[in-house]
């Protein structure tokens, strides 16, 4: 039988691109599709374009459900009430995946996660995510998203999420276990996807190999990572800024409020790191973050952790 993928797509001001995301969709092979939409009060003509697509939809997508909801959302908003009112509409779903307005998905991408996930042992949560062909507006490519050569695991996801949200596909257990957290204050869908999925002991698959073409322009919500351009970034946002103890902020307590799911090393990890964030003394925050555990990857932001851990900017 061939194995049906909800693919939550959420949309704001998109219009230039989304119709080729949507082909790329139609376009999946050895899947059916069914596409749960979310528009974000978008003024480019965006909402029309979704309903003129919908029409006349063709290939592998094989129903299309809209999510009403009020506006200003956020994307990571859209996409948790997409994903509750997905597992809510149908229960039995087996696959779930996230796509963003304005990439490219290669024709294997949806049949590359299931595959990968289907030995996944009955009611145990599943995850793929992989690295994206970075290419430019007019979609030339320009390079390979940053490679991730150590496994996925909840060490590392408290601190970094390594694989895109555009990337990720996930079993139903995940999908349920996922939008049990709708409502939330979240940061980032798909860096909590992973926290949560490899806290509660789920099956986690990081892909080398890139099945998306991830565009870079001027409106992205999360840039590529690619570079010591973003690196410098990333240390000038942690440095001069609140942004990463911010989302740490939002996820530390989001996770905590789910611990009764996690694991309990993975309990004692995340506290851990809690301790590391809110305790007085720099070398009492770099003993807690020690016994965490937790890492970045590569070398160079590990390194970033530890000024960062110093520094009370984690």
């Amino acid at each position: 039988m061939t194995p049906i993928v909800h693919v939550l797509l959420a949309t704001y001001n998109g219009a230039r691109h989304v119709a080729q995301q949507w082909a790329s969709i139609e376009a999946q092979e050895g899947v059916r599709v069914v596409l749960h939409v979310a528009d974000d009060a978008s003024t480019d003509g965006t909402p029309q374009l979704l309903e003129q697509l919908a029409a006349r939809r063709s290939g592998a997508v094989i129903d299309v459900q809209w999510l009403h909801a009020p506006p200003r959302r956020s994307a990571t908003g859209s996409f948790m009430l997409l994903l509750a009112q997905a597992v809510e509409r149908f229960p039995d779903l087996a696959w779930l995946a996230f796509s963003d307005q304005d990439d490219i998905w290669l024709p294997a991408k949806l049949a590359r996660g299931v595959a990968t996930l289907a030995d996944a042992p009955a009611g145990q949560p599943a995850l793929y995510g992989a690295r994206t062909l970075i290419v430019d507006e007019d979609n030339r490519e320009l390079a390979p998203s940053e490679l991730f050569r150590q496994p996925p695991c909840f060490r590392n996801a408290v601190a970094q999420s390594i694989m895109g949200g555009n990337t990720m596909v996930m079993n139903g257990a995940a999908a349920r276990l996922v939008a049990r957290s709708a409502g939330m204050p979240l940061q980032a869908h798909d860096w909590f996807s992973y926290q949560l999925v490899s806290g509660a002991g789920g099956k986690v698959h990081y892909d080398p190999q890139p099945f998306v073409r991830y565009r870079q322009h001027g409106n992205n919500q999360v840039g590529s990572n690619i570079g010591w351009r973003a690196t410098l970034n990333r240390l000038r946002r942690m440095f001069f800024g609140r942004h990463y103890t911010e989302w740490n902020d939002k996820h530390v307590a989001a996770l905590r409020a789910r611990a009764e799911v996690l694991t309990s090393a993975n309990r004692d990890i995340l506290e851990a790191f809690h301790q590391a964030r809110h305790a007085t003394r720099p070398w009492t925050r770099l003993a807690w973050l020690r016994r965490s555990g937790v890492f970045r990857q590569p070398g160079i932001q590990q390194f970033i952790l530890w000024l960062g851990c110093i520094a009370r900017r984690i």
